[in-house]
């Protein structure tokens, strides 16, 4: 059977497609792979960082997290401050040396914030590490969720949800060079970036996964109509007739001509009825009716003759 020429187009497009699909969802699994590489996004231990905010995101900043070593919750003079943080200094400054701490950053010491931090730490980071996030700087949009609460209620029988801002966002400027310093070392892990190259693994997925469906459709519509849209024959030329030829196959090899198969004939149609000539002339009009004549004459004469004779005894 013979493949139409849309199938045989559409085919091979769909395969390209589909292998172009396989290998963006393959990509997408190695920027997920490299957002877990935490290494990659954290500085060397040190006591200063100048660091220039690029906001590469439509919607704001994650921003960069402060790590000092310590333990989460750990409070053993009761002054609701964690014991990592006694006597800990961190300053934020602009590049004219001005104090950003109250406007681009944020240094969260007490046990009530704990519990976010070690959620952020044990999400993005590694919260068996040793180390022990204590700040935020330049969380544009509030990644962290650190400048507010969600608040729950019941409802009619429904949980409703709504989140409370009790601060303000921090607020950087693009382009700033903002100098980070501290009295004890620290580490700074740069959860922008990996923010970002998470989101973009989504997306990336996303689109692989589109790609891939849309090239399986393509290649299973293209084979139906590759075999669907195939050229019917016709009729007249495929008609087999039960008990033989339809006309007589001669044994001495000469040419038969079939009815209605020589040019300008119709098909199935007898050969042409062939007229006798007829005498048009007088002549052969009266010649035709003195044999009639003659013939009457003949027999007419002959029935007298055998009326007329007697009857023998």
């Amino acid at each position: 059977m013979k493949f139409h020429i849309s199938g045989k187009i559409g085919v091979p497009v769909g395969i390209v497609l589909l292998i172009i699909g396989v290998l963006i969802a393959v990509s997408a699994i190695e920027m997920w792979e490299t957002s877990d590489d935490i290494e990659t996004f954290m500085s060397e231990p040190g006591t200063e960082f100048v660091q220039e905010f690029i906001d590469e995101g439509e919607d704001g900043s994650a921003g960069w997290y402060l790590m000092i070593q310590g333990e989460y919750f750990v409070d053993n003079n009761d002054d609701n401050v964690t014991d990592a943080c006694d006597g800990l200094n961190i300053t934020i400054t602009d590049s004219q040396g001005n104090g950003m701490n109250s406007t681009s950053g944020t240094i969260y010491c007490e046990l009530d914030d704990n519990r976010k931090l070690a959620g952020l730490d044990e999400n993005n980071v590694d919260i068996n590490d040793g180390w022990m996030i204590v700040g935020i700087v330049c969380d544009t949009l509030d990644n962290a969720e650190m400048n507010g609460y969600w608040y729950s209620w019941s409802e009619s029988g429904e949980t409703k949800t709504t989140w409370t801002q009790t601060s303000e966002n921090d607020r950087c400027s693009i382009g700033e060079k903002y100098t980070i310093s501290s009295n004890q070392e620290m580490i700074l892990f740069d959860r922008h970036t990996q923010e970002e190259l998470e989101e973009e693994g989504l997306w990336t997925l996303i689109c692989g996964i589109c790609c891939s469906c849309l090239a399986l459709i393509l290649v299973v519509v293209s084979v139906i109509s590759g075999f669907s849209m195939n050229p019917s024959t016709s009729a007249i030329t495929t008609m087999e007739f039960d008990g033989g030829s339809v006309a007589p196959i001669p044994t001495d090899g000469s040419a038969v001509t079939v009815p209605g198969t020589v040019p300008g004939a119709i098909f199935g149609a007898g050969p042409t009825a062939q007229v006798a000539d007829t005498p048009t002339d007088d002549e052969g009009i009266q010649s035709a009716a003195d044999s009639l004549k003659a013939q009457f004459l003949a027999g007419a004469v002959d029935k007298v003759e055998d009326e007329g004779e007697p009857e023998k005894e």
